[in-house]
C-alpha cells in the first residue's frame, strides 16, 4: 500500500489535535532520532506488527500548523526504510491513540514513493497527526476490504440490471449471448479471445481491438486473471459473457502497474471460440 486513500474525512479528533497544538509538542524523540508526541496512550490496547495494516485517520501541517491535507488512510507496516522513519513511529502505537509527528517532507515522500503535496516543500519538515482507528492483521485486512467489495458488486450489477450467478470465488457472472449443444470449455483447450476489461467505474483496462482477439490457452499461467480461466471452464463455445471478477481473483492486493491500483476490482466481457487442433 503505497498510497493513501483520500477520502476527505476530517475526523473531531484530528480536528482536537490541531487545536491543541502547543509549544511542548514533539519533545520526546526515538532512539533513530523521529520526533513525536502522544495526544492519547491506550497503554492497554491492541498493538500491531510489521506486516499489519493501520487505518488511520491522518492529517498534515505545516511546521506552523497550516492545514495541508487531512483524509482517511490506510498504511502496511513494513520494516523502517531509514532513521526516524514513519514506520518506526507505527511501531509505538495502540489502537485508539493519537499521536503527532515531526517528518522530514523529501524524506518521507520520496522514500515511501508519495507524491509531495501543495503547501510543503522539500528540505523542511512538516507534522502528520494521527488517530489510529484499528490495527488489522493481513487476514482481517482481506476480510474487511472483501465486505467492503462485495456492497460495491452487488450494487454495480444492480445498478446495471444484470441478472447474475455468484460463483464460489465470489465471481457474479452472466451469459449474455447463449449456444446450445456445445460443452463447456476445459483446462487445455486453445481459444480465440475478444475481451474488455475495466472497472468498476467504467474506466477501460484493456481490451482486444474490433475483429481482432487473444489466442490463449485455458488454464496458461500467462493469465494473470485467475477469475477469467474459472470463467472460461464455466462458459460454452461462442458464448458471450460479462462478469465482476473481487480483487482476489483478479490482480489481487497489489494491483498491476501504474493503471490496476491494489484492490481492483475487474468488470469483464468477453467472447471466447474454441480453437479446434488439426
Amino acid at each position: 500500500m503505497k498510497k493513501f486513500k483520500i477520502t476527505a474525512i476530517c475526523t473531531v479528533l484530528i480536528a482536537t489535535i490541531i487545536a491543541s497544538c502547543g509549544p511542548k509538542q514533539f519533545y520526546e524523540q526515538t532512539e533513530n532520532g523521529l520526533e513525536y508526541y502522544f495526544f492519547k496512550k491506550n497503554k492497554e490496547a491492541k498493538m500491531g506488527q510489521i506486516g499489519d495494516i493501520y487505518n488511520l485517520n491522518i492529517t498534515a501541517t505545516t511546521k506552523r500548523d497550516s492545514l495541508v491535507f487531512s483524509e482517511h488512510g490506510m498504511f502496511k507496516r513494513h520494516e523502517a526504510i531509514y532513521p526516524g522513519d514513519f514506520h518506526d513511529g507505527l511501531s509505538m502505537l495502540h489502537e485508539g491513540d493519537s499521536v503527532g509527528f515531526v517528518l522530514h517532507t523529501d524524506s518521507f515522500f520520496q522514500m515511501h514513493n508519495l507524491n509531495t503535496p501543495k503547501g510543503l516543500t522539500g528540505k523542511e519538515t512538516f507534522k502528520l497527526l494521527i488517530g489510529v482507528e484499528a490495527i488489522l492483521s493481513p487476514l482481517d485486512h482481506m476480510i474487511y476490504k472483501s465486505e467492503q467489495e462485495l456492497v460495491k458488486m452487488t450494487e454495480f450489477v444492480e445498478r446495471k440490471g444484470w441478472e447474475t450467478i455468484k460463483d464460489s470465488t465470489g465471481i457474479m457472472y452472466e451469459v449474455v449471448e447463449s449456444t446450445d449443444g456445445n460443452s463447456t470449455l476445459q483446462i487445455g483447450d486453445s481459444v480465440a479471445l475478444s475481451y474488455v476489461y475495466s472497472t468498476l467505474d467504467g474506466r477501460i483496462i484493456n481490451k482486444t481491438r474490433e475483429n481482432d482477439f487473444w489466442r490463449i490457452v485455458v488454464g496458461d499461467p500467462q493469465i494473470r486473471v485467475s477469475g477469467l480461466t474459472r470463467l472460461l471452464t464455466l462458459t460454452k463455445h461462442n458464448e458471450k459473457v460479462r462478469a465482476v471478477i473481487p480483487f482476489a481473483e483478479a490482480f489481487g492486493e497489489d494491483g498491476y502497474g501504474a493503471l490496476i491500483p491494489p484492490y481492483t476490482t475487474v468488470v469483464i466481457e468477453f467472447k471466447a471460440n474454441k480453437i479446434e487442433q488439426k
